[in-house]
């Protein structure tokens, strides 16, 4: 057991596999939620060996998963909630395939793997809901989320995954939940993803400063409300340098039109999701620019999650 799970935890550590997360997979794949690691038993040890090329075979279709759902560099950033991984898992772990195809499942995913689309809408649409985050998901994730969920998806063994039938289940908890994205309810979601969607699913967060892009001293002086300055609407992933140094506290449409700040304005106005009229780049039309930059950041999230 002890090398198994070694062995497990040094091939997928980079996906967020830990011991107690491997640990509480093989006491859901026994359909129990309730154990935990220090109650683990003699009969758990039993699974994990009898299934452990099973399991060896799911994880790696996991891990295949993350890479084709372009998740994988999310996930690789660490501290992210394991708990919709367990579900993916248990579902891979149920399907009435052998192990080799079972390590393959994903090879075809653009074009004949049904359960793909599925899976991939299921997973973004609870990451961009903030559903598993460890506060203000309106339950606790590692306990109530993971009881509701595998109270549902245990009735789909070897079928096609439940996407909708789990997104009922966020709604009879109820919890804040939706797949109709707007300007009103852009700041309710959980803003990591949205970042790593607007950002096209690669700058990460933990190695830039999430900056404004309109200054915020300008806009408090203006009188606008705490809410909008630091809406999403008015934030950006920046490098550290840059944000704390040329930049800082900077008319924006002044920062951006400077070629000693801005080297390629074209390209920064494409990567950062800047409405293109370049009229709105004042901070004296704030509530006009914020919304046309609304319209860019839902058609990303439009483009990836659907």
């Amino acid at each position: 057991m002890e090398g198994f799970l070694q062995e497990m935890l040094e091939n997928y550590q980079d996906i967020g596999l830990t011991q107690d997360n491997l640990i509480k997979l093989i006491f859901l794949l026994q359909d129990n939620h309730n154990k935990e690691m220090a109650s683990i038993e003699a009969t758990d040890a039993e699974f994990a060996i009898e299934n452990k090329e099973r399991i060896k075979a799911t994880i790696k279709a996991l891990k295949d998963f993350l890479e084709c759902s372009k998740t994988y560099d999310y996930y690789k950033e660490g501290n992210r909630s394991f708990v919709p991984l367990f579900f993916i898992s248990y579902h891979l772990f149920h399907k009435n395939i052998d192990n080799n195809a079972l390590s393959e499942y994903f090879r075809n995913y653009e074009t004949g793997n049904t359960d793909f689309p599925s899976m991939k809408r299921w997973l973004y649409h609870s990451l961009i809901n903030g559903v598993f985050r460890s506060k203000g998901a309106g339950w606790i994730p590692y306990k109530t989320g993971v009881r509701k969920i595998l109270d549902t998806i245990k009735d789909y063994k070897n079928k096609e995954f439940p996407t909708e039938k789990l997104f009922e289940v966020y709604k009879t908890h109820p919890i804040t939940f939706t797949t109709n994205y707007t300007s009103n309810n852009l700041d309710q979601l959980d803003s990591s993803f949205v970042f790593y969607l607007m950002y096209d699913r690669a700058r990460a967060t933990r190695t830039n400063d999430i900056d404004h892009i309109m200054p915020k001293n300008i806009l408090e002086a203006q009188g606008i409300d705490w809410d909008k300055i630091n809406s999403i609407k008015n934030l950006q992933l920046l490098d550290f340098g840059t944000n704390r140094g040329e930049k800082n506290g900077k008319p924006f449409k002044e920062w951006v039109n400077n070629p000693e700040y801005v080297k390629d304005k074209q390209s920064y106005v494409k990567i950062h999701l800047i409405p293109s009229d370049e009229t709105l780049w004042t901070e004296d039309k704030f509530e006009d620019f914020i919304e046309a930059r609304a319209t860019l950041i839902l058609e990303k999230l439009t483009t990836y999650a659907n």
